[in-house]
């Protein structure tokens, strides 16, 4: 039994739209996909991946590659942004080689599994975290079995129309082994220049899930992968020392929603990476919440090769925030911006705009809370209510999504006021052409101040300064458009 593993593409233009020239080095390693193939490997089967979004390949080396390593099965991932790219892709590949079995898996369709079977190319689709779905789904393949109903998570077509069985439970993240790394070209990998500090640098993750419950994201949805787990401490400086030893990396970033959560989580993995020496051979940088910080952790977390901190703070407006569940002390997050700035770091937050209830009052309130921050870079997203979200359900239950396009899934893109397209939700009050306008306004007002030189100025490398004035004139021509 063979299959082969996917990494969809995306229309980078589409999504990123203007920014897609200073995006175009954001291919990061996929860890979900590294995962499902040392699962798989572990149980016996074979397997290799194909990152298309990293490799870009033309469809006849596609075609090639297949065709060489003939598999019995391809399996695909695939968001609700990149939902239309990927199903394109299925779709090319599946005409070409109808004898091979398609399963999907992945957010979107974990959500929406009626919709991706009722693509002809599609025969089966694993909901949320596929380890074992995919690796029984495999074994009942090369057994030669017609049932696929004793297969927690698994969706699949039969004679009487689409069968979704049970939902699976969530694994133990501490059984799985670590990701197939050496399935990957990995010397294409790097990350966006604001959270690159030295190279090569790579992704990994310590945990998986989310403890909190924000409607806007997926993460609310109570299903099997939103299930908050820790990896064991142990396990995650192993697997950073691999990727020292084996791939020669300098930077380790994670990619977990969260990491490390909580004070004395951070204490323990800093004390545990310095006591390897690891902290003397690479750096790294996470997202984490700023509120469970203090000087002392920061302190700690510089000590043992941390350079950078994300927070995903979203608004600057506590009425919005309630609304949607998240809950931020927005003063205790100035006071620690202000002590990662001062310790040496490089901080990063991510805003939102577009809430339901937003203002454009209330909208030049978040953009004023960014600018009064100590952050180096700030992401300016405008909402988007992605499928299966309890704010999703909520606004399509008061019809403010409009369904006649609900399907043009490349508007549901935080980005999507960078491109040619409108967003896909608009709240009252706003038109389209408003809503984005002020995405790009968010960008000039926080970036085209001096404070951002002094703040840089401590950073600044050659390489720095290059990818730094590709963002300004980026910006500048935003400002310009306008």
């Amino acid at each position: 039994m063979k299959i082969l593993l996917v990494n969809t593409p995306i229309a980078r233009r589409d999504i990123l739209g203007q920014f897609a020239p200073i995006y175009k080095d954001m291919k990061m390693v996929p860890t979900g996909l590294a995962y499902l193939a040392s699962f798989v490997r572990q149980a016996g089967v074979g397997v290799q991946i194909l990152d298309q979004y990293a490799e870009c390949l033309p469809m006849n080396e596609v075609f090639l590659r297949i065709e060489k390593y003939s598999p019995d099965l391809i399996g695909y991932s695939a968001t609700t942004p990149n939902y239309n790219a990927a199903v394109d892709f299925v779709q090319a590949i599946k005409n070409n080689f109808p004898g091979i079995l398609t399963v999907m898996g992945g957010y979107h369709p974990s959500i929406l599994p009626d919709e991706t079977l009722d693509n002809p190319a599609v025969d089966f689709v694993i909901r949320d975290e596929g380890e074992v779905a995919l690796t029984q789904l495999c074994g009942a393949l090369d057994d030669k079995k017609k049932s696929f109903d004793h297969i927690d998570g698994l969706s699949y077509k039969s004679a009487g129309g689409h069968n979704h069985n049970k939902k699976a439970v969530s694994v133990d993240v501490n059984e799985l082994p670590f990701p197939a790394y050496d399935l990957l070209p990995m010397h294409l990998y790097s990350s966006p220049s604001y959270t690159k500090f030295a190279l090569p640098v790579y992704q990994m993750i310590a945990s998986r899930g989310c403890p909190y419950q924000c409607t806007y994201c997926i993460n609310a949805e109570l299903n099997v992968s939103a299930k908050y787990r820790k990896r064991n401490i142990k396990s995650v400086v192993d697997e950073m020392e691999i990727l020292v030893e084996r791939f020669h990396a300098k930077q380790v970033q994670f990619w977990d929603p969260l990491f490390p959560l909580g004070k004395r989580h951070a204490q323990e993995f800093c004390e545990a990476i310095m006591r390897r020496g690891l902290h003397q051979r690479l750096v790294w940088n996470s997202t984490t919440r700023a509120e469970s910080l203090d000087e002392e952790t920061i302190d700690v977390m510089v000590q043992a090769g941390c350079r950078g901190l994300g927070f995903g703070l979203e608004s600057g407006v506590p009425e919005l925030l309630q609304s949607v569940n998240k809950k931020l002390d927005l003063e205790k997050i100035r006071r620690i911006c202000k002590i990662g700035r001062k310790k040496g770091l490089v901080i990063a937050a991510g805003f939102i705009l577009g809430f339901p209830g937003e203002t454009k009052e209330t909208a030049q309130r978040t953009i004023d809370y960014a600018k009064s921050l100590d952050l180096h870079y700030a992401q300016f997203s405008i909402m988007v209510p992605y499928p299966g979200t309890p704010l999703y359900k909520s606004l399509k239950k008061q019809g403010e999504i409009p369904a006649i396009e609900e399907n043009d899934y490349v508007r549901y893109n935080q980005s999507v006021g960078l491109t040619g397209l409108d967003p896909i939700y608009v709240p009252k009050g706003w038109t389209p052409a408003e809503l984005k306008a002020v995405q790009k306004r968010a960008y000039t007002q926080f970036y085209l101040r001096p404070r951002m030189v002094l703040f840089h100025l401590p950073h600044l490398k050659l390489s720095k300064i290059i990818s730094m004035m590709k963002s300004f004139w980026s910006v500048v021509s935003l400002l310009f458009r306008r």
